[in-house]
């Protein structure tokens, strides 16, 4: 089987369904070698994934994803390789965590004036570990019959981006992102650019990347499973002119592992490959 990277991929310890043993051997088994558990603003469950790494059979390095907001829309930056005893940094995401806990309070309040009978425990028991996020809060309005799938709680009338009921990350930009993953000694990369919308636009521009790129950026996940195959390609070219890695994920959180539908350039996944130490 061809090896295969994916630096992006999340368990219970955030909005992923399974925990982190799980999770670890549904991605080895899709081939990929080298790797990096990267749940939303926690990195918990990273010292019980790298500790099973050797049993399963997959190289990983630390990694983390973190909720900002840029331009009036919703960025993540992806922090890799960095120190996860690092004290400074667990303080940072323990205090995103709490936010992201009293974002979705703050939705369930939302939801409620707009006449959705919903309790922030509804929202509580459809989350497999400690996270709550929007998932978590789409969950509970299906379970309660307001909505007939899970997608379509992601609208403008609900918690879709810019939603009546959705609620932005508060306080954090992606410089100070990148700079709290620097200050852990690891190397941040801007996730699924080809996914961000504000109300003018839907994808971040080469002026958007050279920004972050004044504020520290390393790489941009030019590869997801969510971008077009145009995507792709424009965002690898981006990286190349600036100068920064190319990355690749799946950004797998439930259902069928999307690895099969990537189609990354051997030479990227070579050159990835090489970061395994």
């Amino acid at each position: 089987m061809f090896r295969r990277v994916d630096l992006h991929f999340h368990s219970n310890h955030s909005d992923g369904a399974f925990p982190v043993r799980d999770v670890l051997e549904i991605v080895a088994g899709g081939g990929v070698v080298f790797g990096a558990l990267t749940d939303h603003d926690s990195i918990s469950g990273v010292k019980e994934a790298l500790d099973l790494s050797s049993e399963i059979g997959i190289k990983l390095i630390a990694g983390v994803e973190i909720s900002t907001m840029y331009d009036d829309g919703e960025v993540h930056i992806l922090g890799y390789d960095f120190d996860p005893d690092d004290a400074g940094f667990n303080d940072f995401l323990e205090a995103r965590f709490e936010e992201r806990t009293q974002k979705v309070r703050e939705t369930v309040n939302k939801l409620n004036e707009l006449g959705y009978k919903i309790t922030f425990d509804d929202v509580m028991e459809q989350s497999p570990g400690p996270f709550v996020g929007r998932p978590n809060v789409a969950r509970a309005l299906l379970e309660k019959g307001y909505v007939k799938s899970f997608k379509d709680a992601f609208t403008p009338e609900l918690i879709g981006d810019k939603g009546k009921a959705y609620v932005a990350p508060k306080g954090l930009d992606p410089e100070e992102a990148i700079k709290r993953i620097h200050m852990a000694e690891g190397w941040a990369v801007l996730a699924h650019p080809g996914l961000y919308k504000n109300k003018v636009k839907s994808g971040l521009e080469e002026i958007d990347l050279m920004k972050m790129i004044e504020w520290g950026l390393d790489g941009i996940e030019a590869y997801h499973s969510q971008h077009t195959s145009a995507q792709s390609k424009y965002y690898h070219e981006m990286a190349r002119i600036h100068g920064l890695k190319i990355t690749v994920g799946t950004d797998y959180h439930e259902g069928t592992y999307p690895i099969e539908i990537m189609n990354v350039p051997r030479e990227i996944v070579i050159e990835l490959l090489k970061m395994v130490r």
